[in-house]
């Protein structure tokens, strides 16, 4: 049998399940919110900066523009303009041209330049040569012979018509004569004038043991490059245009005279050098000797 007291426990645990479920919240009912505020999440780290955000009506730097591709010019193309085989950062160089002379008379080609060398060969005229050098004194060549590639001789400058630039080929000394060749001194004496054009006049002195029979001589004003030539077969004195003394030959010991051609412009204040030649043979012929004056303002 159930005591009383036991049936108002009882009683009283049913009324305290129906008044909790009483409080409890029904179905679409919203929860009151709480009046205690809710810490930041943050909060617990007192080190941290809050973010920066910028605020959006901010400027945005401009953007490149583009230019309509229907405006724009197709760049050149580098490959088009230059020549196949260089590149762009070579530059070709320069390539001297071969130095040729033409015969112009029947010439003598010796082992060196004067009459008393050897005679390697005669050249016909008409003949072509390659140039391989100039002599020291300039009255002579060093030429190829065309028949003989190995075969090297030297020829009157003035029996040949040299073609290209003689000044980019070497000058060279000569093999010593074999023989004691004939000598002679030559000294400038002054400008003579003929139909009011100057011409240089030189004293020649024989020092040899032959006779001397033909001369050449060639003028050059070094200051405008204007050149005069003349080839004689005696060594007369002129006194402006006419012959004062016959001197035809040289013989040894003696005295003669040189007149150069006239030049257009006056030279008597520019630098001149001359190129005199004599020869033992008229016609510039047998055993020529050369020397090389520079006459001075």
């Amino acid at each position: 049998m159930i005591s009383n007291k036991h049936r108002i426990l009882c009683a009283l645990s049913v009324i305290i399940l129906a008044a909790a479920a009483c409080s409890l919240p029904t179905a679409g009912q919203a929860t009151p919110a709480t009046t205690e505020p809710v810490a930041p999440v943050l909060a617990a780290s007192s080190t941290l900066e809050p973010a920066t955000i910028a605020p959006t009506d901010t400027p945005q730097p401009p953007t490149e523009t583009l230019v309509p591709t229907e405006t724009q010019t197709p760049a050149a193309t580098l490959t088009a303009t230059l020549e196949v085989g260089i590149l762009p950062s070579e530059t070709p160089s320069p390539t001297n041209e071969p130095v040729t002379a033409e015969v112009m008379k029947e010439t003598n080609c010796r082992t060196g330049p004067a009459g008393n060398y050897d005679l390697v060969t005669t050249f016909p005229t008409g003949t072509k040569l390659q140039m391989v050098a100039r002599d020291l004194g300039g009255a002579f060549i060093y030429v190829q012979n065309p028949d003989k590639p190995e075969e090297l001789c030297y020829i009157l400058a003035n029996n040949a018509r040299v073609s290209g630039d003689p000044l980019v080929l070497p000058q060279i000394s000569p093999m010593p004569s074999p023989t004691a060749a004939p000598n002679f001194t030559a000294k400038f004496k002054k400008f003579g004038v003929c139909k009011a054009q100057q011409y240089a006049m030189f004293d020649i002195v024989n020092t040899g043991s032959v006779p001397f029979r033909s001369a050449y001589i060639r003028t050059t004003n070094l200051k405008t490059n204007e050149s005069t030539e003349k080839s004689v077969n005696a060594f007369d004195l002129y006194t402006e245009c006419i012959i004062a003394k016959n001197i035809a030959p040289l013989a040894p010991g003696a005295a003669g005279y040189l007149a150069g051609a006239p030049f257009l412009r006056d030279p008597r204040s520019d630098k001149v050098r001359a190129v005199i030649q004599v020869c033992t043979e008229q016609g510039l012929k047998g055993i020529c000797v050369n020397t090389v004056i520079e006459i001075k303002p």
